[in-house]
Protein backbone atom coordinates (compact mmCIF):
# COMPACT_ATOMS: atom_id res chain seq x y z
CA UNK A 1 0.00 0.00 0.00
CA UNK A 2 1.32 3.25 -0.90
CA UNK A 3 1.47 6.41 1.67
CA UNK A 4 -1.47 8.33 0.39
CA UNK A 5 -3.93 6.86 1.93
CA UNK A 6 -1.67 7.25 5.63
CA UNK A 7 -1.32 10.98 4.51
CA UNK A 8 -4.64 11.38 3.50
CA UNK A 9 -6.00 9.93 6.38
CA UNK A 10 -3.96 11.87 8.76
CA UNK A 11 -4.83 15.01 6.92
CA UNK A 12 -8.58 14.38 7.61
CA UNK A 13 -8.69 13.00 11.60
CA UNK A 14 -6.18 16.38 12.24
CA UNK A 15 -8.58 18.81 10.39
CA UNK A 16 -11.90 17.39 11.05
CA UNK A 17 -12.23 14.92 13.48
CA UNK A 18 -12.98 11.37 14.26
CA UNK A 19 -16.41 10.91 12.32
CA UNK A 20 -15.15 12.18 8.95
CA UNK A 21 -12.35 10.37 9.63
CA UNK A 22 -14.40 7.47 10.47
CA UNK A 23 -15.74 7.43 6.92
CA UNK A 24 -12.79 7.70 5.23
CA UNK A 25 -11.75 4.13 6.06
CA UNK A 26 -15.22 3.58 5.57
CA UNK A 27 -14.87 4.24 2.01
CA UNK A 28 -11.39 3.02 1.58
CA UNK A 29 -11.97 -0.35 2.89
CA UNK A 30 -15.05 -0.78 0.88
CA UNK A 31 -13.09 0.23 -2.35
CA UNK A 32 -10.56 -2.31 -1.55
CA UNK A 33 -13.26 -4.73 -0.62
CA UNK A 34 -11.31 -5.47 2.70
CA UNK A 35 -14.42 -6.73 4.22
CA UNK A 36 -12.30 -7.73 7.73
CA UNK A 37 -11.32 -4.42 8.69
CA UNK A 38 -14.54 -2.50 7.27
CA UNK A 39 -16.08 -4.64 9.97
CA UNK A 40 -14.02 -2.80 12.66
CA UNK A 41 -14.72 0.52 11.08
CA UNK A 42 -18.26 0.01 11.23
CA UNK A 43 -17.87 -1.56 14.91
CA UNK A 44 -16.31 1.77 15.70
CA UNK A 45 -18.68 4.23 14.42
CA UNK A 46 -21.58 2.05 16.26
CA UNK A 47 -19.83 2.78 19.85
CA UNK A 48 -18.81 6.29 18.20
CA UNK A 49 -22.20 7.32 18.09
CA UNK A 50 -23.04 5.61 21.75
CA UNK A 51 -20.33 7.92 22.91
CA UNK A 52 -18.10 4.74 23.75
CA UNK A 53 -14.52 4.73 23.58
CA UNK A 54 -13.78 3.46 19.69
CA UNK A 55 -11.67 0.20 20.65
CA UNK A 56 -12.94 -2.46 23.50
CA UNK A 57 -10.87 -2.75 26.49
CA UNK A 58 -10.69 -4.87 29.73
CA UNK A 59 -12.77 -2.23 31.68
CA UNK A 60 -16.90 -3.17 31.22
CA UNK A 61 -18.38 -0.35 28.67
CA UNK A 62 -21.10 1.11 31.52
CA UNK A 63 -23.98 0.84 29.78
CA UNK A 64 -28.12 1.11 30.50
CA UNK A 65 -30.37 -1.38 28.97
CA UNK A 66 -31.33 0.94 26.43
CA UNK A 67 -27.55 1.71 25.70
CA UNK A 68 -26.85 -1.87 25.60
CA UNK A 69 -29.79 -2.90 23.50
CA UNK A 70 -28.42 0.11 20.68
CA UNK A 71 -25.14 -0.93 20.97
CA UNK A 72 -26.42 -4.78 20.01
CA UNK A 73 -28.82 -3.89 17.53
CA UNK A 74 -26.05 -1.74 15.76
CA UNK A 75 -23.71 -4.75 15.94
CA UNK A 76 -25.91 -7.25 14.53
CA UNK A 77 -26.68 -4.68 11.37
CA UNK A 78 -23.00 -4.56 11.04
CA UNK A 79 -22.80 -8.38 10.69
CA UNK A 80 -25.22 -8.14 8.15
CA UNK A 81 -23.88 -5.63 6.15
CA UNK A 82 -20.41 -7.27 6.26
CA UNK A 83 -22.16 -10.91 5.24
CA UNK A 84 -24.19 -9.61 2.51
CA UNK A 85 -21.00 -7.95 1.22
CA UNK A 86 -19.21 -11.44 1.37
CA UNK A 87 -22.00 -13.31 -0.32
CA UNK A 88 -21.55 -11.11 -3.44
CA UNK A 89 -18.11 -11.31 -3.51
CA UNK A 90 -18.39 -15.61 -3.95
CA UNK A 91 -16.95 -15.56 -0.46
CA UNK A 92 -20.05 -17.12 1.50
CA UNK A 93 -18.23 -19.10 4.10
CA UNK A 94 -16.50 -15.81 5.23
CA UNK A 95 -19.99 -14.19 4.99
CA UNK A 96 -21.71 -16.89 7.10
CA UNK A 97 -19.38 -16.07 9.81
CA UNK A 98 -20.98 -12.80 10.22
CA UNK A 99 -24.50 -13.96 9.59
CA UNK A 100 -24.43 -16.26 11.99
CA UNK A 101 -25.25 -14.05 14.73
CA UNK A 102 -28.03 -12.51 12.92
CA UNK A 103 -30.18 -15.37 12.98
CA UNK A 104 -31.89 -14.40 9.77
CA UNK A 105 -33.42 -17.23 7.99
CA UNK A 106 -34.72 -15.85 5.03
CA UNK A 107 -32.06 -14.02 4.27
CA UNK A 108 -29.44 -16.78 4.45
CA UNK A 109 -31.78 -18.71 2.19
CA UNK A 110 -32.16 -16.37 -0.12
CA UNK A 111 -28.32 -15.37 -0.35
CA UNK A 112 -27.28 -19.26 -0.55
CA UNK A 113 -29.96 -20.10 -3.34
CA UNK A 114 -27.61 -17.35 -5.48
CA UNK A 115 -24.52 -20.01 -4.87
CA UNK A 116 -23.27 -21.78 -7.86
CA UNK A 117 -23.20 -25.27 -6.85
CA UNK A 118 -20.39 -26.62 -8.36
CA UNK A 119 -17.49 -29.37 -7.73
CA UNK A 120 -15.46 -26.65 -5.65
CA UNK A 121 -18.48 -25.46 -3.84
CA UNK A 122 -20.89 -28.41 -3.28
CA UNK A 123 -19.56 -29.51 0.14
CA UNK A 124 -19.08 -26.63 2.03
CA UNK A 125 -22.48 -25.38 0.59
CA UNK A 126 -24.24 -28.02 1.60
CA UNK A 127 -22.12 -28.03 5.10
CA UNK A 128 -22.92 -25.08 5.99
CA UNK A 129 -26.52 -25.03 4.95
CA UNK A 130 -27.43 -28.19 6.51
CA UNK A 131 -24.71 -28.99 9.47
CA UNK A 132 -24.39 -25.24 9.96
CA UNK A 133 -28.22 -24.55 9.79
CA UNK A 134 -28.29 -21.87 7.58
CA UNK A 135 -30.49 -23.34 5.04
CA UNK A 136 -31.21 -26.73 5.93
CA UNK A 137 -34.22 -27.69 3.29
CA UNK A 138 -32.43 -26.43 0.42
CA UNK A 139 -29.32 -27.56 1.45
CA UNK A 140 -30.84 -31.39 1.76
CA UNK A 141 -31.74 -31.03 -1.56
CA UNK A 142 -28.73 -30.47 -2.80
CA UNK A 143 -27.53 -32.91 -0.71
CA UNK A 144 -29.86 -35.65 -2.26
CA UNK A 145 -29.30 -34.41 -5.75
CA UNK A 146 -25.60 -34.34 -5.38
CA UNK A 147 -24.95 -37.37 -2.91
CA UNK A 148 -28.05 -39.49 -3.64
CA UNK A 149 -30.56 -41.27 -1.15
CA UNK A 150 -27.99 -43.71 0.90
CA UNK A 151 -26.71 -40.22 2.45
CA UNK A 152 -29.64 -38.57 2.30
CA UNK A 153 -31.11 -41.01 5.03
CA UNK A 154 -28.23 -41.19 6.93
CA UNK A 155 -28.07 -37.21 6.94
CA UNK A 156 -31.54 -37.11 7.92
CA UNK A 157 -31.29 -39.93 11.03
CA UNK A 158 -28.60 -38.01 12.26
CA UNK A 159 -29.24 -34.32 11.90
CA UNK A 160 -33.02 -33.80 10.88
CA UNK A 161 -33.69 -33.55 15.18
CA UNK A 162 -31.66 -30.34 15.55
CA UNK A 163 -34.29 -28.50 13.54
CA UNK A 164 -37.74 -27.67 14.34
CA UNK A 165 -41.13 -29.78 13.03
CA UNK A 166 -41.63 -27.71 10.22
CA UNK A 167 -38.39 -28.18 8.89
CA UNK A 168 -38.14 -31.87 9.54
CA UNK A 169 -41.21 -32.01 7.67
CA UNK A 170 -40.03 -29.98 4.98
CA UNK A 171 -36.66 -32.16 4.18
CA UNK A 172 -39.05 -35.73 5.00
CA UNK A 173 -40.88 -33.98 1.55
CA UNK A 174 -37.56 -33.18 0.02
CA UNK A 175 -36.26 -37.30 0.80
CA UNK A 176 -40.45 -38.42 -0.83
CA UNK A 177 -40.01 -36.37 -3.47
CA UNK A 178 -36.75 -37.96 -3.81
CA UNK A 179 -37.36 -41.55 -3.72
CA UNK A 180 -40.88 -41.38 -5.75
CA UNK A 181 -39.04 -40.15 -8.65
CA UNK A 182 -36.31 -42.17 -8.80
CA UNK A 183 -38.66 -45.53 -8.33
CA UNK A 184 -40.82 -44.15 -10.93
CA UNK A 185 -38.08 -43.73 -13.13
CA UNK A 186 -36.47 -47.02 -12.84
CA UNK A 187 -40.13 -48.67 -13.48
CA UNK A 188 -39.95 -46.82 -16.57
CA UNK A 189 -36.38 -47.91 -17.27
CA UNK A 190 -37.44 -51.92 -16.46
CA UNK A 191 -40.44 -51.85 -18.60
CA UNK A 192 -38.94 -50.15 -21.68
CA UNK A 193 -36.18 -52.66 -21.39
CA UNK A 194 -38.78 -55.59 -21.27
CA UNK A 195 -39.22 -57.57 -24.27
CA UNK A 196 -42.58 -58.11 -25.11
CA UNK A 197 -44.55 -60.08 -23.34
CA UNK A 198 -42.24 -60.49 -20.47
CA UNK A 199 -43.19 -60.64 -17.14
CA UNK A 200 -43.24 -57.17 -16.32
CA UNK A 201 -46.10 -56.37 -18.39
CA UNK A 202 -48.90 -56.63 -21.35
CA UNK A 203 -47.12 -55.76 -24.86
CA UNK A 204 -50.58 -53.57 -25.36
CA UNK A 205 -49.93 -51.11 -23.00
CA UNK A 206 -48.59 -47.87 -23.98
CA UNK A 207 -44.36 -47.76 -23.94
CA UNK A 208 -43.10 -46.24 -21.04
CA UNK A 209 -41.39 -43.41 -22.98
CA UNK A 210 -44.77 -42.40 -24.31
CA UNK A 211 -46.37 -42.39 -20.81
CA UNK A 212 -46.52 -38.93 -20.25
CA UNK A 213 -46.89 -37.97 -16.42
CA UNK A 214 -48.57 -41.19 -14.95
CA UNK A 215 -48.27 -42.06 -11.33
CA UNK A 216 -46.63 -44.75 -10.08
CA UNK A 217 -49.70 -46.55 -8.85
CA UNK A 218 -50.96 -46.13 -13.06
CA UNK A 219 -47.48 -48.67 -13.33
CA UNK A 220 -48.52 -50.95 -9.97
CA UNK A 221 -52.18 -51.20 -12.34
CA UNK A 222 -50.84 -51.64 -15.76
CA UNK A 223 -48.11 -54.09 -14.53
CA UNK A 224 -49.23 -56.49 -11.69
CA UNK A 225 -46.54 -58.18 -11.84
CA UNK A 226 -43.48 -55.94 -11.74
CA UNK A 227 -42.37 -57.82 -8.69
CA UNK A 228 -42.65 -60.97 -9.34
CA UNK A 229 -39.80 -63.28 -8.46
CA UNK A 230 -38.26 -60.95 -6.13
CA UNK A 231 -37.68 -58.18 -8.79
CA UNK A 232 -37.58 -54.85 -7.63
CA UNK A 233 -36.36 -51.52 -8.49
CA UNK A 234 -34.90 -49.40 -5.52
CA UNK A 235 -33.01 -50.27 -2.75
CA UNK A 236 -35.54 -51.90 -0.46
CA UNK A 237 -33.82 -50.40 2.47
CA UNK A 238 -33.89 -46.96 1.14
CA UNK A 239 -37.82 -47.62 0.50
CA UNK A 240 -38.38 -49.14 4.18
CA UNK A 241 -36.88 -45.89 5.87
CA UNK A 242 -38.92 -43.28 3.60
CA UNK A 243 -42.25 -45.18 5.21
CA UNK A 244 -40.76 -44.07 8.46
CA UNK A 245 -39.15 -40.64 7.84
CA UNK A 246 -42.17 -39.27 5.63
CA UNK A 247 -44.28 -40.05 8.73
CA UNK A 248 -45.00 -36.01 9.26
CA UNK A 249 -46.03 -35.26 5.75
CA UNK A 250 -49.54 -33.68 5.48
CA UNK A 251 -50.25 -32.38 2.58
CA UNK A 252 -52.29 -34.66 -0.01
CA UNK A 253 -49.58 -34.70 -2.83
CA UNK A 254 -47.11 -36.41 -0.21
CA UNK A 255 -49.40 -38.37 1.19
CA UNK A 256 -50.67 -40.24 -2.11
CA UNK A 257 -46.49 -40.18 -2.97
CA UNK A 258 -45.55 -42.31 0.51
CA UNK A 259 -49.16 -44.42 0.03
CA UNK A 260 -48.17 -45.83 -3.24
CA UNK A 261 -44.59 -46.59 -2.37
CA UNK A 262 -46.33 -48.57 0.31
CA UNK A 263 -48.56 -50.46 -1.61
CA UNK A 264 -45.38 -50.83 -4.27
CA UNK A 265 -43.49 -52.32 -1.11
CA UNK A 266 -46.35 -54.31 -0.23
CA UNK A 267 -45.53 -56.15 -3.27
CA UNK A 268 -42.05 -57.14 -2.83
CA UNK A 269 -41.11 -60.30 -2.05
CA UNK A 270 -41.05 -61.22 1.60
CA UNK A 271 -37.27 -60.89 1.82
CA UNK A 272 -37.64 -57.48 1.08
CA UNK A 273 -40.62 -57.13 3.83
CA UNK A 274 -37.75 -55.77 6.21
CA UNK A 275 -39.79 -55.14 9.68
CA UNK A 276 -40.34 -51.92 11.48
CA UNK A 277 -40.68 -50.99 15.07
CA UNK A 278 -43.85 -51.10 16.42
CA UNK A 279 -46.77 -50.14 15.85
CA UNK A 280 -45.17 -50.08 12.12
CA UNK A 281 -43.79 -53.95 12.90
CA UNK A 282 -45.57 -55.13 9.17
CA UNK A 283 -43.56 -51.87 7.83
CA UNK A 284 -45.86 -51.26 4.14
CA UNK A 285 -49.03 -52.69 5.64
CA UNK A 286 -49.30 -50.53 9.13
CA UNK A 287 -48.06 -47.91 6.57
CA UNK A 288 -50.58 -48.54 4.19
CA UNK A 289 -53.00 -47.91 6.61
CA UNK A 290 -51.74 -44.79 8.26
CA UNK A 291 -51.11 -42.84 5.85
CA UNK A 292 -54.27 -43.77 3.31
CA UNK A 293 -56.68 -43.49 6.27
CA UNK A 294 -54.68 -39.54 6.45
CA UNK A 295 -55.61 -39.57 3.02
CA UNK A 296 -59.50 -40.46 4.10
CA UNK A 297 -59.47 -44.01 3.18
CA UNK A 298 -60.79 -46.75 5.15
CA UNK A 299 -60.33 -44.46 8.30
CA UNK A 300 -62.31 -47.18 10.81
CA UNK A 301 -60.52 -49.68 9.93
CA UNK A 302 -57.12 -48.19 10.17
CA UNK A 303 -57.84 -47.19 13.82
CA UNK A 304 -59.46 -50.16 14.77
CA UNK A 305 -56.14 -51.54 13.31
CA UNK A 306 -54.14 -49.33 15.28
CA UNK A 307 -56.33 -49.22 18.62
CA UNK A 308 -55.68 -53.32 18.69
CA UNK A 309 -51.76 -52.48 18.50
CA UNK A 310 -52.23 -50.58 21.65
CA UNK A 311 -53.62 -53.21 23.78
CA UNK A 312 -51.42 -55.94 22.45
CA UNK A 313 -48.91 -53.48 23.73
CA UNK A 314 -49.64 -52.78 27.36
CA UNK A 315 -47.85 -54.96 29.18
CA UNK A 316 -44.49 -53.86 26.78
CA UNK A 317 -41.71 -51.45 27.46
CA UNK A 318 -42.92 -50.06 24.21
CA UNK A 319 -46.89 -49.72 25.20
CA UNK A 320 -46.02 -45.60 25.40
CA UNK A 321 -44.58 -45.27 22.03
CA UNK A 322 -47.48 -47.24 20.83
CA UNK A 323 -50.45 -45.32 22.66
CA UNK A 324 -49.24 -42.01 21.94
CA UNK A 325 -48.45 -42.49 18.02
CA UNK A 326 -52.17 -43.95 18.44
CA UNK A 327 -53.08 -40.61 19.85
CA UNK A 328 -50.96 -38.71 17.55
CA UNK A 329 -53.10 -40.97 14.46
CA UNK A 330 -56.17 -39.77 15.64
CA UNK A 331 -55.14 -36.19 16.47
CA UNK A 332 -54.11 -35.96 12.54
CA UNK A 333 -57.29 -37.68 11.94
CA UNK A 334 -59.70 -34.98 13.37
CA UNK A 335 -60.65 -37.26 15.88
CA UNK A 336 -59.55 -35.05 19.37
CA UNK A 337 -62.41 -36.08 21.60
CA UNK A 338 -61.40 -40.17 21.26
CA UNK A 339 -57.67 -38.68 21.13
CA UNK A 340 -57.71 -36.79 24.29
CA UNK A 341 -60.27 -39.77 26.55
CA UNK A 342 -57.51 -42.08 25.61
CA UNK A 343 -54.42 -39.88 26.50
CA UNK A 344 -56.79 -39.23 30.14
CA UNK A 345 -57.24 -42.82 30.47
CA UNK A 346 -54.26 -44.52 29.03
CA UNK A 347 -51.01 -42.17 29.42
CA UNK A 348 -51.78 -38.75 31.51
CA UNK A 349 -50.33 -39.11 34.56
CA UNK A 350 -48.61 -42.72 34.33
CA UNK A 351 -45.92 -41.90 32.10
CA UNK A 352 -43.26 -39.21 31.10
CA UNK A 353 -44.35 -37.35 27.74
CA UNK A 354 -42.30 -39.18 24.51
CA UNK A 355 -43.16 -35.89 22.43
CA UNK A 356 -45.26 -38.01 20.01
CA UNK A 357 -48.45 -36.93 20.47
CA UNK A 358 -49.35 -33.30 20.60
CA UNK A 359 -49.58 -31.87 24.31
CA UNK A 360 -52.95 -32.36 26.30
CA UNK A 361 -53.57 -28.68 26.01
CA UNK A 362 -53.28 -28.58 22.08
CA UNK A 363 -54.71 -31.55 21.51
CA UNK A 364 -57.81 -30.49 23.15
CA UNK A 365 -59.37 -27.90 20.59
CA UNK A 366 -62.69 -28.62 20.76
CA UNK A 367 -65.41 -27.81 23.24
CA UNK A 368 -66.25 -32.09 23.75
CA UNK A 369 -62.65 -32.96 24.31
CA UNK A 370 -61.89 -29.55 26.30
CA UNK A 371 -64.58 -30.93 28.71
CA UNK A 372 -62.91 -34.25 28.78
CA UNK A 373 -59.48 -33.02 29.69
CA UNK A 374 -60.87 -30.53 32.37
CA UNK A 375 -62.87 -33.28 33.92
CA UNK A 376 -59.83 -35.29 34.35
CA UNK A 377 -57.63 -33.03 36.05
CA UNK A 378 -59.99 -32.04 38.63
CA UNK A 379 -60.54 -35.94 39.32
CA UNK A 380 -57.00 -36.02 39.67
CA UNK A 381 -56.25 -32.91 42.42
CA UNK A 382 -54.50 -31.10 39.88
CA UNK A 383 -55.52 -27.25 40.04
CA UNK A 384 -52.99 -26.05 37.66
CA UNK A 385 -54.38 -28.17 34.58
CA UNK A 386 -57.77 -27.24 35.50
CA UNK A 387 -57.35 -23.92 35.56
CA UNK A 388 -55.64 -23.72 32.17
CA UNK A 389 -58.27 -25.63 30.46
CA UNK A 390 -60.72 -23.18 32.27
CA UNK A 391 -59.15 -20.52 30.88
CA UNK A 392 -58.42 -21.38 27.21
CA UNK A 393 -62.25 -21.22 27.21
CA UNK A 394 -62.02 -17.40 27.94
Amino acid sequence: MSSIPFEEFSRVVTESGVEPALDFLEQHFRREQDFFKLFEVLKMRCRYQLGLPLIYSKQPDDLDETQQRQLEDSLLEACREIGILFFKLGKFQEGWMYLQPVGDKELNEKLIRKIEADEESIDALIDMAVSQGAAPVYGYRLLLKNYGTCNGITTFDTQANRFDAETQKKMAEELLDHIYLELIENVKYAIENAEAGSAVGNSENVPASQSGDRRLVDWLQMYPDLTTGGAHHIDTTHLASVMRIARPVDDRESLLKVSELAEYGSRLHEDFKYPGNAPFEDTYHDHQLFYNALLGKDVDTAIEHFLAKTAASEADQLGPVVEETYVEFLSRLGRTTEAVEFLTERLLGKFESLGIAPPPFELADTPESLEKLRDFYRSSDDLLGYAVCCLKVE
